[in-house]
């Protein structure tokens, strides 16, 4: 494919992401349709099959744009620790409430969860080391499956009540509550 078509494509891709989102505002994601996806982009299906194979690409598409978004963040403030990542990943959610309700209306915050889950061990040895992760390798994917599993779950419980606090107030909270002798 050449530079042309390339970009073309790519085009085509983030107007059916932002399709995608724009019609999930209305519907619920599992009755939506690849055509009505097609006529909201303004875009053929023949395009749209060309790209994708189901309206399920799309949404990995775009949990994958959001992953690199928060990981690139994680990237410029060189973290380097635990509770530096827990806070980039609230602070970057907080960032997007609307879009947070708009998954959990659509039950599709465990697309939230898969992604994690299936880049941190990339975050884990950007922040740590790849010989760190290596002297790990049994271990870590059990450790990440919980890490990744409590963040979730504490993002889940977050949104579930409405975001009510700031996240760097959640994360001081719980930063101290884990550090307190009193657990």
């Amino acid at each position: 494919m050449n530079r042309t078509n390339w970009k073309i494509a790519e085009q085509s891709k983030q107007k059916m992401v932002k399709a995608l989102l724009l019609v999930m505002k209305q519907y619920d994601y599992k009755e939506i349709t690849v055509t009505q996806i097609t006529q909201e982009a303004q875009l053929s299906r023949k395009t749209f099959y060309r790209l994708f194979s189901d309206k399920d690409d799309i949404l990995k598409l775009f949990c994958e744009k959001l992953f690199h978004q928060c990981f690139s963040q994680i990237k410029e403030q060189k973290i380097q620790h635990y509770w530096d990542v827990v806070q980039v990943y609230f602070d970057f959610w907080e960032e997007r409430k609307d879009l947070l309700s708009l998954m959990q209306k659509n039950n599709l915050l465990t697309r939230i969860f898969e992604h994690s889950y299936r880049y941190s061990t990339e975050v884990f040895e950007f922040v740590r080391s790849k010989e760190v992760a290596a002297s790990f390798a049994l271990p870590l994917p059990y450790m990440l499956a919980y890490s990744v599993g409590g963040m979730h779950s504490m993002l889940l419980k977050w949104v579930e009540k409405g975001m009510d606090i700031p996240s760097s107030e959640l994360i001081s909270k719980l930063k101290s509550g884990f550090m307190s002798n009193n657990i």
